[in-house]
């Protein structure tokens, strides 16, 4: 075929319908905790479980639940724009809707851009819904800590592209689709995004970007999973990165909070100062085993493709980076619990010397009085 032609067939192809599905998800920190098996237990929710891929481990095996809204006769009819609401344990709710559209490439960014402002707030509205229903059985709660959103354009191969012809055909696009951008970005911008691509048989492709992931696939649900809880790892280390702010600020900041008052020296009683450690010491202990859960709960032996889709997620998400900063600051607090674990006892171990001084000069003494009597 003559370049001409390929000029032509490639021409023809940028005005062609595309059709796929926007994937939008979004996770909200509700609270501490929250009690999995009570809700199953009080039948307040029409909640069940919903086993996780192969792909994932069973320490956090969230509920599941099917959202609904009422029809105009009053009726209450299963929503099918939502395909997942879920619970999950350590006091998060994700939503992941899937809007089907037609549209060419220049009418798909705008679309991509209005839908994910719509949902934004449709997102808000109905984990609104979902805390008031589980509000009971939340530690902690408050509506919300804390929100991310990650999304997906996924498209339905064309029998005339390969995945790498479409790639080179519409990179430009794809580029400044994934960024929310109606024109085009620069070379090394589109080279970028363009970058962390993937795929497994070489009729699909996945392309990952920091806010959004491109998928040129019909078999696309297992990516589903990654991207979702890639997005509620996101939310968490955030969420325990500004908790960890907020003590050290504390501290820092000459707060009279950490201020030992003369209750310290008296044994046998807590005072504030006690309290506060043990909250330093809880803080510490439940950050630590939510991340480390968090970090291992995706299964990656025997499986390169999702190694590499997971890996490429992780990166563009930032989520080394937030670890990196939740460790440093949990490796501060452990030094601040040590500190004031070693000052208390230290002043306690004064006072009892002190103490025992006094008794012996008091033994002492009465024994003197002893003799001259």
């Amino acid at each position: 075929m003559s370049l001409m032609h390929v000029d032509a067939s490639i021409e023809s192809e940028r005005n062609i319908q595309l059709r796929g599905n926007f994937l939008l998800f979004y996770a909200f920190d509700v609270g501490d905790e929250i009690n999995l098996k009570a809700i199953l237990s009080s039948n307040s929710l029409p909640a069940f479980v919903l086993p996780l891929s192969p792909g994932f481990k069973n320490y956090h095996i969230p509920l599941s639940i099917q959202l609904s809204d009422c029809d105009p006769s009053g009726a209450s009819r299963f929503r099918t724009d939502c395909i997942s609401a879920k619970i999950h344990s350590f006091g998060v709710l994700s939503l992941c809707y899937k809007i089907p559209f037609t549209a060419n490439f220049e009418e798909l960014k705008s679309k991509f851009i209005e839908i994910s402002g719509v949902y934004s707030e449709r997102a808000e509205a109905d984990a609104a819904l979902l805390f008031n229903a589980v509000a009971p059985f939340v530690t902690k709660k408050h509506f919300f800590n804390m929100r991310e959103q990650y999304s997906a354009v996924q498209m339905t191969p064309l029998d005339t592209l390969t995945p790498e012809t479409f790639k080179e055909t519409f990179g430009s696009k794809i580029a400044s689709l994934l960024r929310y951008e109606k024109e085009s970005l620069s070379d090394y911008q589109q080279e970028a995004v363009l970058a962390s691509s993937s795929a497994y048989y070489g009729q699909d492709m996945v392309i990952i970007d920091g806010e959004a992931a491109f998928i040129y696939d019909d078999e696309y649900y297992e990516v589903l999973e990654f991207l979702e809880f890639a997005n509620i790892q996101r939310l968490e280390l955030k969420s325990f990165d500004r908790v960890l702010d907020f003590q050290l600020n504390k501290f820092y900041s000459g707060d009279n909070s950490y201020d030992i008052s003369w209750k310290s020296y008296i044994p046998m009683i807590k005072g504030k100062e006690d309290l506060l450690v043990e909250e330093l010491a809880r803080l510490r202990v439940d950050i630590s085993v939510i991340v480390d859960r968090l970090e291992v709960s995706i299964k990656m032996s025997g499986d390169p493709y999702h190694e590499e889709i997971y890996s490429m997620l992780v990166e563009k998400l930032l989520v080394p980076q937030w670890l990196e900063s939740v460790n440093k600051k949990l490796s501060i607090v452990q030094d601040l619990y040590t500190i004031y674990r070693d000052q208390l006892a230290s002043i306690r171990g004064e006072l009892l010397t002190l103490v025992i001084i006094i008794l012996v000069g008091i033994e002492a003494f009465f024994a003197f009085l002893h003799l001259r009597g």
